[in-house]
């Protein structure tokens, strides 16, 4: 769900390895803090918790909270000295899925993401070892573990993360020429890492850090802001740390942890991998299929998108990811029908994996076609400050132009009809639309169900509820459909695989 953040990264390079020294200009309260919090002594740290997290981008609304995820236990392992972290989490989800999206998982899920300086990679869980205890096969070749899964997508956010916990807000302010004000009833307290990424904490009457705030880029809502509300500071064998750790992000709860233990100074030695360091993000690749005269398949990526041919005109349906990716998606559509504007972007829905380049289509000048509960979101994309990473549409400043869709819309030049039909029954976002195009009898959607690489030839043993919503409206609607153009997966699909992972028989109706 997030873009590459290469540029700015190195600028997280100031604080991979810290010593507490307060300048001339730093007042008692920070320097109280850190006496407080033992930030002098303190050069690793590692603290467990539990509570939950949350599927950020992915609420089921634009105005609900992100889709919240069980966390049986979170473990920080961080060295200040080194400036790297090591998170495992262990989640659980029931048999139903939290209204919204996020990655579909039940029972337990193991996760371990790591950061080092500029670096940032995610560790390969192996799966549960089979009925007789023998060692489940490994993915990397030879019986090995698969590799670390470079991320550098994550690098800032982790890096700004490990520096905003307490101990690690002291010490960067510390050294970073932290400026400081009386501010309700307590101190705050501001610098900026590298010169780009601005943290400001508050320090109470009692010299603990009780908030800190940072902001990072986001391809749709710009300088975000990540709030981290520290609470119930107490004595965890010698070393002050809150109890609660509460964060949100734009505004909605992204993490929320009780502290069970906290252990100052234990061995933390995390090496960047061979493969992590030498990893190179790939070019931005397009590929674009021909489904009929005038209606291209545009993949390539994690994401894909439909080009439709109009007399006078061009409909594009969803540029997702980020900038990047949209501008190449607006540019391969451009190349297979040439001569003419891009008029109309339509929205499969609003999760910001496919909503990350919305902005590159407003300041194509294209017309946003959106379900009627995005308008107001979409407006607020339109106008977010990105100043951490200017896109055009911060230069160009182009007014957003929004044509809204209720349960069914239509979009035709008179020859060719695109219709739009909203999912219901879909428990994974409430403004979902399935694009279809009668003629060709060509329908798109996103995220209801993503082909396997391999096509299922026999009813599914567990159906797939959303593939079940998306066989239901199908068949509700009539719609006689004989390709799905999928926005995930890499092929095409038909009724009848979607039937099947439905649990249900295919009777495509005429």
């Amino acid at each position: 769900m997030r873009r590459f953040i290469i540029v700015g990264v190195a600028c997280v390079l100031a604080l991979a390895s810290l010593s507490v020294v307060p300048s001339a200009q730093q007042s008692n309260a920070l320097t109280a803090a850190a006496t407080a919090l033992g930030a002098a002594n303190i050069k690793s740290l590692q603290y467990t918790g539990s509570g939950a997290n949350f599927s950020v981008g992915q609420n089921f609304t634009p105005n609900d909270p992100w889709p919240r995820v069980t966390v049986k236990s979170y473990t920080a392992s961080i060295n200040y000295d080194t400036g790297s972290m090591r998170l495992e989490l262990l989640r659980e989800m029931g048999t139903t899925m939290p209204r919204g999206g996020g990655a579909p998982f039940t029972g337990e899920q193991r996760q371990i993401q790591v950061v080092s300086g500029t670096y940032a990679w995610n560790v390969p869980v192996a799966p549960p070892a089979p009925a007789g205890g023998a060692p489940a096969a490994g993915g990397g070749g030879r019986g090995g573990a698969p590799p670390p899964a470079p991320a550098p997508a994550a690098a800032v956010e982790r890096m700004l993360a490990m520096w905003a916990t307490p101990q690690g807000f002291v010490k960067a302010a510390m050294t970073n020429n932290a400026t400081e004000r009386k501010a309700g009833g307590g101190t705050e307290v501001s610098f900026t890492v590298g010169g780009k990424y601005k943290m400001t904490g508050t320090i109470n009457a009692q010299n603990q850090v009780e908030r800190v705030r940072t902001w990072i880029d986001q391809p749709i809502v710009g300088d975000m802001l990540v709030e981290t509300v520290y609470s119930g500071y107490k004595d965890f064998g010698g070393v002050m740390f809150p109890s609660r750790i509460a964060q949100t992000q734009d505004g909605y709860p992204s993490l929320d942890l009780t502290i069970a233990s906290v252990t100052a100074n234990p061995a933390v030695d995390i090496a960047v991998p061979d493969n992590v360091r030498a990893f190179q993000p790939p070019p931005v690749r397009v590929e674009s299929q021909k489904m009929a005269d005038g209606v291209y398949y545009l993949t390539g990526g994690t994401h894909h998108s439909l080009a439709v041919e109009m007399k006078d005109h061009i409909v594009l349906v969803d540029t997702p990811n980020d900038e990047t990716r949209a501008l190449a998606v607006i540019a391969k559509t451009k190349e297979v029908i040439p001569s003419k504007p891009i008029r109309y972007l339509v929205t499969s829905h609003h999760h910001w994996d496919h909503l990350g380049g919305i902005r590159a289509a407003i300041d194509e000048g294209a017309t946003i076609v959106t379900h009627q509960t995005n308008k107001a979101f979409i407006e607020r994309a339109a106008k977010t400050v990105h100043t951490l990473n200017p896109d055009r549409l911060s230069t160009s400043k182009k007014a957003v132009k929004i044509q809204t869709v209720g349960e069914v819309g239509k979009l035709t030049d008179g020859t060719r009809t695109i219709e739009l039909y909203n999912i219901t029954g879909y428990e994974h976002t409430a403004d979902m639309m399935m694009i279809y195009l009668p003629k060709e009898k060509i329908l798109a959607e996103a995220d209801a169900f993503s082909p396997p690489a391999t096509p299922t030839t026999s009813v599914v043993v567990s159906a797939v509820p959303y593939a079940a919503a998306l066989y239901d409206n199908i068949q509700r609607r009539k719609l006689d459909v004989q390709t799905i153009t999928p926005f995930h997966g890499g092929r095409t699909t038909d009724v009848a695989e979607v039937a099947r992972n439905a649990g249900k028989s295919a009777t495509t109706a005429q």
